[in-house]
């Protein structure tokens, strides 16, 4: 199974890449269930609620995972900036691809919120701007914009962002850039 990056997302199906952004929206909404205080404890509803979301994200998941070729969703293990901001473009391109008719992840915009939350708690730094977001499909993606660049400023010039690949339309080949991989006689490394 491939990683899901920025590139491999721009290369989905509208309707694969709409399909996926279904699956990482019950994802999201399952962890920010888990992480909601107020969704109660472990215990009666709180806990049959959670249940519930991780049921149907777990359903969803199949049913993607049987429809299309299976990908690597995004990683999980999101406790850096640069691991929040890398989550967010794949996410992003997932989004752009479905196109402004699918069906808009609130809860993945949510998600990346918060964890830009949790570490703006930890490095004791102002919060992402959550100001001025547009609906749909579009506020889920100026939400994410708005992570990545809140994550990219917090960075501390460790990792510069990759640019992102522009889309290109289903069919045609895409371009080759400096950050491909670059075959080797021996085998891949990194241009």
């Amino acid at each position: 199974m491939a990683p899901l990056t920025p590139h491999a997302a721009a290369e989905l199906s509208p309707e694969q890449a709409a399909a996926l952004a279904r699956v990482l929206d019950l994802q999201a909404g399952w962890e920010n269930h888990r992480h909601d205080a107020a969704a109660g404890d472990a215990h009666g509803p709180g806990l049959r609620e959670r249940q519930r979301r991780y049921e149907a994200y777990r359903a969803a998941l199949a049913g993607y995972s049987a429809r299309h070729r299976a990908v690597d969703l995004p990683e999980l293990n999101l406790s850096t900036p640069e691991r929040v901001a890398g989550w967010c473009r794949v996410v992003r391109a997932v989004c752009r691809q479905a196109g402004p008719q699918a069906d808009a992840p609130a809860q993945v915009a949510e998600k990346a919120y918060r964890l830009a939350d949790r570490i703006a708690a930890r490095l004791g730094v102002a919060p992402a701007d959550r100001d001025d977001r547009a609906e749909g499909m579009g506020g889920v993606i100026a939400g994410l914009d708005a992570v990545v660049a809140w994550c990219d400023g917090r960075a501390g010039g460790r990792v510069a962002p990759r640019p992102e690949p522009a889309p290109t339309p289903v069919g045609e080949p895409i371009p080759m850039t400096a950050h491909d991989p670059v075959p080797v006689s021996a085998g891949w490394r990194a241009a």
